[in-house]
């Protein structure tokens, strides 16, 4: 009895040695070694900073800031468009090793439209750094070349039907948050909400020591009494909550509409500078008693952005004087 465990014992240790060089060795067909085909960091939560440079030249530096992250140093990042970057680098898996025959074809792509990331730790030392290039045929592998390396790697996700490289392949603006407001409310003075053609809804907010008082911004408007001071909190935390559908910058007619009349104009002023926001309908007015007016407005953000946002996500900032008043 004691030999046949003595021989259990022996058989279990060379399946184990047998288990681990058949999992190492070179794969004939690439001459590669299969453990440099890992392409994930399995705790998103070590990464500190991803850069992703595209062919173009377009560079989009995601930073890890506290519990947020920046893009390019400039904005808030989108934080769910961050999210599925992180669990890709996470959950990315090998899926087969390219032949020989098939390199060339991928590394031609590869040199053409790779997608350069460069993945860092907390403290900026390098984790990480290869190509993201073309899919496979059914679109479902994605094709990965370790910098300094000239043997690609097929990689899916367990359990997503799709490619990786949509997550690598988006532009610095892709990657911005949505909510515009860049202002730091707890050190505003004054702001100042005028509606070029409704004056009685138009109206100056202004910071009266650890409250807020609200005036009427036209003469011909009758004054209120009254506490303002927690509407107005809840007013300009629904303003640090605005979000916009899409960045316009480069629109083309975006000088005729700075030349129109604006619905609202809002002026944010602290005691050494001042930001202005105007929002302008887009088409023509709907017609409909049960919808708003306008279904969309552009939003110039004076120095910063151009803008195209939904009535309905940014219609918290259209309050009027009487709102202040009125409970």
């Amino acid at each position: 009895m004691k030999r046949l465990w003595i021989l259990a014992g022996v058989v279990i240790l060379l399946g184990g040695i047998v288990y681990v060089l058949q999992k190492n060795k070179k794969d004939p067909n690439t001459n590669i070694d299969r453990a440099e085909s890992n392409f994930r960091i399995e705790n998103p939560l070590t990464i500190g900073r991803i850069i992703l440079t595209n062919k173009s030249g377009a560079r989009s530096d995601l930073k890890r800031v506290g519990d947020r992250w920046t893009i390019n140093d400039q904005y808030k990042a989108r934080q769910s468009t961050v999210d599925v970057l992180l669990i890709g680098i996470q959950r990315q898996n090998l899926d087969h090793i390219p032949n020989r025959a098939a390199n060339e074809d991928i590394l031609r792509t590869m040199a053409t439209s790779g997608i350069h990331v460069e993945i860092f730790d907390l403290a900026g030392k390098p984790l990480l750094s290869y190509y993201v290039g073309g899919v496979t045929q059914d679109e479902y592998g994605t094709f990965f070349l370790k910098e300094g390396s000239s043997q690609p790697y097929c990689l899916t996700l367990p359990g997503f039907d799709g490619s990786l490289r949509p997550r690598y392949a988006l532009e610095p603006l892709d990657w911005r948050d949505v909510r515009f407001w860049m202002e730091d409310n707890e050190k505003i003075d004054s702001i100042i909400v005028d509606y070029p053609q409704q004056h009685a809804a138009a109206f100056i907010i202004n910071k009266k020591g650890i409250g807020y008082d609200v005036e009427p911004l036209y003469s011909t408007t009758p004054i209120k009494k009254g506490q303002t001071t927690n509407l107005v909190k809840s007013y300009m935390t629904n303003l640090s909550g605005l979000a916009c559908e899409d960045y316009l910058n480069d629109i083309p007619t975006k000088d005729s509409i700075l030349q129109m009349q604006p619905f609202m104009e809002m002026k944010i002023i602290y005691p050494d500078k001042q930001s202005r926001i105007r929002f302008y309908p887009v088409g023509a007015p709907s017609d409909s008693e049960f919808s708003a007016p306008y279904s969309h407005y552009y939003i110039a953000y004076e120095g910063r952005d151009f803008m195209l946002a939904q009535y309905e996500v940014i219609k918290p900032a259209f309050r009027s004087y009487e709102y202040f008043y009125s409970k």
